[in-house]
Order: C-alpha cells, then sequence, then structure tokens
C-alpha cells in the first residue's frame, strides 16, 4: 500500500480470507481504514484452518470439508469486526458470503437467512 495512492487502491476487507491467511481483520480496519472499499463477512473454523495449513490442503478442498462456517460459528468473532467498521465512519458496501462447494442446492438459503438475523441483531444492516 505504500507504493500507491489510496484515491486509486483499496481494497476487499474478507474477514474469513483473512482469518484463513492467519491474518488479523480488525488489524487491518486498525492500520488501513482509508483504503477498505468493500466488506466480504466470512467466518472460517480455527481448527479446520490449521489442519488445512499443516496437511496442506489446497483452499477448496479446505472449503469442501467444512472450513467455512456461517457465523456465529467460527472466527473472527463478528461483534467485534461490525464495531470496527462503524468506527471507520464511512458508508461500505458489505457482502456476506459463505463458501460452500460443493453443497445441495437447497442448502445455501436457510443458512442465509439465519445469518442475517444473527448479523443484523448485532446491528449490520440497520439504519
Amino acid at each position: 500500500f505504500e507504493a500507491t495512492d489510496p484515491d486509486y487502491v483499496g481494497f476487499c476487507l474478507d474477514t474469513g480470507h483473512i482469518v484463513y491467511g492467519h491474518g488479523d481483520p480488525m488489524e487491518l480496519c486498525r492500520t488501513y481504514p482509508e483504503r477498505i472499499s468493500y466488506v466480504h463477512i466470512k467466518a472460517m473454523d480455527e481448527g479446520l484452518v490449521t489442519q488445512a495449513h499443516d496437511d496442506d490442503w489446497p483452499f477448496g478442498l479446505a472449503v469442501a470439508k467444512g472450513c467455512s462456517v456461517a457465523p456465529p460459528a467460527g472466527l473472527p468473532e463478528m461483534g467485534p469486526v461490525i464495531e470496527a467498521l462503524a468506527d471507520l465512519d464511512k458508508e461500505l458496501y458489505v457482502i456476506c458470503e459463505q463458501d460452500m462447494y460443493p453443497c445441495p442446492p437447497d442448502q445455501p438459503l436457510p443458512i442465509a437467512i439465519e445469518t442475517r438475523k444473527y448479523l443484523a441483531s448485532l446491528g449490520l444492516g440497520v439504519a
């Protein structure tokens, strides 16, 4: 980021991929607030992340084994992430995701509904 202009180069704060890469989404919020252009809210199972790295799994295999989970399960904890995003005091486009492949076609919708309820209970998307 030091070599680029924040007016032109931002990034997607993808909480799950950051956790998967052993990063800290909260630290990125604190360090690069002006660079956060949009957000992917996602969570990962800490134990499966560790196993995926220890056993050198490709990311697709980790996903197939259930590494990506629906909040409130997994990391990061969503309450502090949502508070940090609110503290940025800027309008953000936020997408909630869960990597789920392969999966039955009827599996995502109920998970999405419950995840939306959970995130709304924390104030995400509530005006």
